[in-house]
């Protein structure tokens, strides 16, 4: 069919028949065949394994399931029926569709190209993209930040991704990164709305369709009882918002506006306050301080009695008018949703909900987004490491930057002997040959004097067999921290780097900060800041500053080593000693793709 279609100058399709790369290595091969037979004809191809499509301005679906509202939200997915099920609860919301399509196996066309498309349509304002396979994640990353430039924000719906990456797992740096480490980080510097449901997607969608959108994660709480107060400062600040004591001056202002007893700090506790219209002068006075991004108001307007209906209504339309000429996002939560003056706020498009925790993730999800870096670029220098041993490994990430302890190779004990002479004793012996060194037995640590270095030789000999000796210097750090920094080539994301707590155990401490390769130094501090070692940076307990410059630098540089050179799957130092006054590998490993 797909043949005859092309034959006729069809050069779009979709396939929705199931069977290919999903049922295993027969339907791989049939799917190849399908893209290939495509692609040769310069044709393009959404699927197999799809529901289709829909676009709402020209009035085309290309399935048989779909009866989907129009609207201005963009949806691409790997689950068709996620599509069903939005373009069923997004008109509960007053929400619909622009455009739609399922993206299937992804064969030929991608979730990157769609959100590249959907960025240039002109009736399509919010992307959201379901993801649950990431075959090519940096390039989906680029997609998003193209459309960020057109003014179009993208939510991606992605469920933790799985922790089998489909890589090689030599090095301690491999064991500890997963697929999903990489996606919360890239997610997280990039500041790319993930939610990991529809009902966090819906909740998503709302606070982007608002009035207005906070600026920032600064909120205040209003609320008319100290149980409301309470509850919904737990909730900001349980989604990561920020409650921050009013400034004096806003402090003194909102007293002489409430009741006695009224507690104005932040939270704004009204007291139980009946006189509705109390509550439209303390939101204007907070929207207009430039004290709070958003405002999170809960208990209100909850119509006790019938009578004050038509008064809700108007306060809500004043307090409407407050926060969307300051440009403060407003969420509320209330008891009763469907009374006039949350009628109103709805008919606003402001968000009420029945619950505080709703209302302060809603103010949380929909906020503006500040990346903290752009996508990196993987370095124009394409370059290839060819042996692998420890001594070879070493040498390169030393050529890299890194500064490691003085090595010298030796073939017998003689050598060794000579060798440990021109270091000076105490040394480190480590027998070559063996990948985890330290668990094989491989390293002596303190050899003091020949006899015992020649000693420690014949026992290895026996034992391990080795291919040879390293014979290094000993560092002492007695105030200092061990660390492993490395990095792994994902994927789906390409080159990435890992900075951890580190020595033998690293694995169990987990300790750990991943990003995209390559960083500079300012971001490899960022990422040193998450750490949970992070206070011994400074100096513990009257210790000396450590060496922080030089951890940002060995970052940086084994990024960069990642970035450049195409056939490293894993590099790896372990342990990085930081002290005082320098920074120092003592250990390294290079996978390379075989």
């Amino acid at each position: 069919m797909i043949d005859e279609a092309l034959e006729i100058g069809t050069r779009y399709f979709v396939c929705v028949t199931a069977g290919f790369s999903e049922t295993g290595e027969e339907g791989r091969l049939l799917e190849k065949q399908l893209r290939d037979r495509v692609r040769a004809a310069g044709a393009r191809l959404v699927g197999p394994n799809c529901v289709g499509l829909y676009d709402a301005a020209a009035d085309l679906a290309c399935t048989a399931f779909w009866t989907l509202s129009p609207g201005d939200i963009g949806v691409i997915s790997q689950s068709g029926g996620l599509i069903v099920e939005l373009g069923l609860r997004l008109p509960r919301e007053n929400l619909g569709i622009s455009r739609a399509v399922s993206v299937g196996n992804q064969a030929d066309l991608t979730v990157a190209e769609f959100i590249e498309s959907f960025a240039i349509d002109p009736n399509t304002r919010v992307i959201t993209a379901y993801v649950e396979e990431f075959r090519e994640g940096r390039r989906m990353f680029e997609a998003i930040e193209y459309a960020r430039t057109l003014g179009k924000e993208v939510i991606l719906v992605a469920p933790r991704a799985s922790e089998a990456v489909g890589r090689s797992v030599a090095s301690h740096t491999g064991s500890m990164v997963s697929n999903e480490d990489v996606l919360a980080s890239t997610c997280a510097e990039l500041d790319v709305l993930r939610v990991r449901g529809v009902g966090d997607l819906v909740l998503a969608l709302r606070g982007l369709n608002a009035p207005a959108r906070a600026h920032g994660r600064r909120v205040a709480v209003v609320a008319d009882g100290g149980g409301s107060a309470t509850l919904g400062t737990d909730a900001a600040v349980a989604e990561g918002l920020e409650v921050p004591a009013f400034s004096i001056e806003l402090a003194a202002q909102l007293a002489d506006i409430t009741s006695s007893g009224s507690s104005v700090g932040n939270p704004v506790d009204l007291v139980g306050a009946l006189d509705l219209a109390v509550f439209q002068p303390v939101i204007k006075a907070i929207a207009s301080s430039g004290e709070v991004d958003g405002i999170l108001l809960n208990g209100a307007f909850n119509n006790v009695a019938g009578a004050i209906a038509e008064a809700e209504a108007a306060v809500a339309a004043n307090i409407r008018g407050a926060c969307n000429g300051s440009g403060v996002a407003l969420s509320i939560a209330t008891m009763i949703t469907d009374e006039p003056a949350m009628v109103a706020f709805a008919a606003d498009r402001v968000p009420v909900f029945d619950f505080p925790t709703e209302a302060a993730r809603c103010l949380a999800l929909g906020r503006l987004r500040h990346p903290t870096r752009k996508l990196p670029m993987i370095g124009a220098t394409r370059e290839y490491v060819g042996d692998t041993d420890y001594l070879a490994s070493r040498n390169a990430l030393a050529a890299s930057g890194i500064a490691f302890t003085q090595a010298i190779h030796a073939c017998n004990a003689d050598e060794a002997a000579v060798a440990a002479s021109t270091i000076g004793y105490p040394v480190v012996l480590k027998a070559l040959g063996s990948l985890h060194k330290s668990d094989s037995g491989a390293v002596v640590i303190g050899v003091q004097d020949e006899a015992s270095l020649r000693a420690k030789i014949e026992t290895l000999t026996s034992r391990l067999k080795p291919t040879g000796f390293s014979i290094e210097e000993m560092i002492v750090e007695r105030d200092g921290v061990e660390l492993l920094i490395g990095g792994i080539r994902d994927p789906a994301f390409g080159p990435t780097v890992v900075v951890a707590a580190g020595g033998t155990k690293t694995e169990i401490w987990r300790d750990r900060a991943v990003s995209l390769a390559p960083v500079d130094e300012n971001i490899a501090r960022r990422m040193l800041a998450t750490l949970r070692v992070a206070p011994l940076f400074a100096g513990f307990r009257g210790g000396s500053p450590l060496d922080v410059h030089g951890i940002a630098r060995a970052v940086e540089a084994i990024s960069h080593f990642m970035s450049n050179h195409y056939n490293v799957i894993e590099a790896e130092v372990n342990p990085l000693i930081v002290g005082p006054r320098r920074c120092v590998a003592v250990d390294a490993r290079i996978v390379t793709a075989r």
